[in-house]
């Protein structure tokens, strides 16, 4: 037994918050029915990890094609009262703890708001003839909620899943997920299987009609969800219960793996907490940390975004992998690369849109802000406040590019990069790697309204800032915010956002374009001028065979509504063995598993 229970002060789950994944395996989506056993992996608990995670042996698809579960495991770490850590506590008759796992889960989306950016007192309620005199937190007929699951280890499988009424009497039973234990008592979670409906007709069980609104589909519903995790751990007479709660969300799949957000959901709480504490993972600006995973990933999104292509891509002038060495080395050094280092930096947008003249697509990063499409070249600025239509990075982000650009940064490895599994890291690091692993395939910015979580993210309100101990404080404040309301104001269903944001969005987890496996070169060292002549333009709409969803005003959606029922067809975005082009050893991403899909005739004007 490595953690005395005499020495226990207080017990603490990590990740803080856990993000796990939908897919339609062991599910029918054609019917709306479970029919099988859930095939899912995790992914790995190690941050800096581009490569598939290992459970997948290979395939984001089942042995039926249906898309894997991406699950999220919870672990219970102990601690003195001075906030030392003193590792991880499992559960058997070897350890003589007894661990109890609890799980509130739900999903409030239908009782929300309308969309409409983030100014919700602009728009009316979703579902306005159902319960509209209440709250939205009291609107029941329109809420998905598991209520508390509280289960002993060892836990084999407990599904959850709650009631939904919309506009009819009856309910229909919406699954959000199952959990289960490990054999150490750690805590799995495994999400729902990315299943939207409507209930307008109640004959009907399997009812997908068009999709006539942008974010707010009246008596839709689907299984995505949020929630808490909480665990009590008992050895003989003495019982501790975890200090703060965990955050489980369930979220649309992850289409582009290891090919990051500049901006991560760590990225944007780890500012938030950064203001308001002055808390950092880490001491000094490290290269590794806090600046090469913005540059590497331009170059990784380029191979999902045809803009970053033409400026990070294999050919751009702003591929970064070409210059690393360069860009790596701190401290005084040559007017050439001090130069180089100024002109990356003034291509930054400011954080908190701090210059209104940065309003185009020169500042970087070139994707859509938190209100509204970014701006192409060309077109005219727009009414209120167009700089807040284009992303940027944290502040904290920028002040450490400011001190990258100044020379004044280190340069030392990246500490999970010496160690290949999670068993290896040592038991102080484990609760950072656990948290910043569980979010670092997240996007944080923009959220209009956002994928994994909704914009409210960014309110300080919505954490906990007493955290005892150095280890990532990233705690949601579940006293103040229950089961359902971190997403509430997430698209309805998930599968409209995912259509109607197809270009400068979310690369990183809903490409825009991609080249397919069959169309790559084979061989392992590639010209630049072959590469720019046969490969570059076989690049191909990530959703081609969906419908487009028109620009103009409409209440006409055709692909959410291909997107709703093809999404588990398309394909997943990973990476392969490196290739020679040009002369550098460069990463490759390319398109693979994508299922046949039927195109439809293409939406034409009347007139």
């Amino acid at each position: 037994m490595s953690v005395q229970p005499a020495d226990i002060a207080y017990i603490q789950i990590f990740p803080p918050i856990g993000i796990a994944r939908l897919g339609d395996s062991g599910f029918d989506l054609s019917t709306g029915k479970s029919d099988g056993d859930i095939d899912w992996f995790l992914p790995s608990e190690i941050p800096g990890t581009e490569d598939m995670p290992a459970d997948l042996n290979g395939r984001f698809r089942d042995a039926k094609n249906r898309i894997k579960r991406q699950a999220v495991r919870f672990r219970v770490y102990a601690y003195r009262s001075d906030g030392t850590i003193l590792g991880e506590i499992t559960s058997g008759n070897s350890t003589g703890y007894t661990i109890t796992w609890s799980v509130h889960v739900a999903n409030h989306k239908a009782s929300y708001y309308e969309f409409y950016g983030q100014d919700r007192l602009r728009g009316g309620l979703r579902n306005p003839d159902v319960q509209p005199l209440l709250s939205p937190e009291k609107r029941s007929d329109l809420i998905v909620d598991s209520e508390v699951h509280t289960v002993p280890t060892p836990l084999p499988r407990v599904e959850l899943t709650g009631s939904f009424h919309g506009s009819q009497q009856n309910a229909v039973t919406v699954h959000l997920g199952e959990i289960r234990t490990d054999e150490q008592g750690r805590l799995i979670f495994i999400g729902g299987a990315g299943y939207s409906c409507s209930v307008a007709k109640p004959g009907v069980p399997h009812f997908q009609p068009d999709i006539i609104s942008e974010f707010d589909s009246i008596d839709w519903v689907d299984d995505t969800c949020d929630g808490w995790v909480d665990v009590t751990v008992t050895y003989a007479n003495l019982s501790f219960t975890a200090l703060q709660k965990s955050t489980v969300l369930s979220a649309p799949p992850k289409f582009a793996w290891g090919i990051p957000s500049p901006t991560t959901m760590y990225d944007l709480i780890a500012d938030i907490y950064h203001k308001k504490t002055g808390w950092e993972d880490h001491e000094h600006t490290q290269f590794y940390q806090d600046i090469w995973p913005v540059m590497h990933g331009a170059y990784a999104l380029s191979w999902v975004n045809r803009e970053a292509y033409d400026g990070h891509g294999v050919c751009g002038r702003g591929n970064f992998l070409t210059m690393k060495d360069e860009l790596a080395t701190p401290g005084p050094t040559t007017e050439a690369t001090r130069l180089l280092r100024e002109h990356i930096f003034n291509r930054l947008q400011l954080p908190d849109y701090g210059d209104k003249d940065q309003a185009s697509t020169k500042y970087m990063p070139r994707l859509s802000g938190n209100d509204g499409d970014a701006l192409e070249p060309g077109q005219p600025l727009s009414e209120g406040e167009p700089i807040k239509r284009f992303a940027t990075v944290t502040k904290l982000q920028y002040e450490h590019f400011v001190k990258w650009k100044n020379g004044t940064f280190l340069a030392d490895p990246a500490p999970w990069s010496k160690y290949n599994s999670f068993d290896e890291v040592p038991t102080p690091l484990q609760p950072l790697f656990l948290t910043r692993a569980a979010l670092e395939h997240t996007v944080g910015e923009p959220l209009y309204p956002g994928i994994e979580v909704h914009w409210t993210a960014r309110e300080t309100e919505m954490y906990i800032f007493n955290a005892p101990t150095t280890d990532p404080p990233f705690r949601f404040n579940h006293e103040k915010f229950p089961p359902g309301h971190i997403c509430r104001g997430l698209s309805l269903p998930w599968q409209s956002d995912f259509d109607q944001c197809n270009t400068h969005w979310w690369p990183s987890a809903r490409p825009d374009d991609v080249i397919n496996i069959r169309d790559f070169a084979s061989e392992k060292v590639v010209s630049v001028d072959k590469f720019v002549k046969d490969i570059a333009p076989k690049r191909r709409q990530w959703t081609r065979g969906l419908r487009d969803t028109p620009d103009f005003p409409t209440e006409y959606y055709p692909g959410s509504t291909d997107m709703v029922q093809h999404w588990q067809k398309l394909g997943f975005v990973a990476k392969v063995p490196e290739i020679v082009i040009g002369g550098y050893k460069l990463p490759v991403w390319v398109e693979n598993e994508r299922m046949h899909i039927e195109e439809k005739p293409v939406f034409q004007l009347p007139f």
